[in-house]
């Protein structure tokens, strides 16, 4: 059983890493658009057709689809400055209810944005832009598929913390039995 979590999480996390790399190249395409849009405005008095409407479509990518990654690696900001306070057991069931509720809430974000992305498709909601139309569907849509990939991660950082030994972090406030190790280890002892 641990085993298949285990295998599922890492092929998973290969998934998210594939988002945050779209997200990534998608934060790049960004970058020149704008500095070829402004550059052929200032020598050419030509900007790129669109190229207010293409950012902001991509910047959905940018901002959704790395949430997911970022949080199979353990990354977000966390405050612990009472859950440093508590047994080891107890951190593991506040950090198991917290990912339940993760997933509960981004469960309906996903739901909602996925019901507004599909309204949008099904009207071909469009956006004028100063030189073209543009589709609006695609960016509502990618707000979905961010969402859900959040919420998967969430289900399995709950499942992981729930059943799989050592999966939750755990924060304590540094002891004395601390300061013991740092002072074992100090250079004056290496012969560094």
């Amino acid at each position: 059983m641990l085993n298949v979590f285990h295998t599922v999480y890492r092929l998973y996390s290969k998934v998210l890493f594939f988002a945050a790399l779209i997200a990534g190249l998608a934060t790049f395409l960004i970058m020149w658009l704008i500095s070829m849009s402004a550059f052929l405005r200032t020598a050419f008095n030509s900007p790129i057709p669109a190229s207010v409407e293409i950012s902001q479509a991509l910047l959905v990518l940018c901002i959704t689809f790395p949430f997911a990654y970022t949080q199979c690696k353990r990354e977000h900001v966390r405050t612990i400055a009472l859950v440093q306070l508590l047994p080891f057991r107890a951190q593991n069931i506040l950090y198991t209810i917290w990912m339940i509720l993760g997933c509960l809430i981004f469960a309906a974000a996903t739901y909602g944005t996925f019901r507004y992305g599909l309204r949008s498709f099904q009207m071909n909601e469009m956006v004028w832009g100063a030189a073209i139309q543009f589709p609006l569907w695609p960016s509502k849509l990618a707000v979905s598929v961010g969402c859900a990939l959040l919420t998967i991660q969430f289900g399995l950082d709950a499942i992981g913390s729930a059943f799989v030994p050592g999966f939750a972090p755990h924060d304590h406030t540094p002891t004395d039995d601390d300061a013991e190790r740092v002072t074992e280890t100090s250079p004056e002892d290496t012969n560094v």
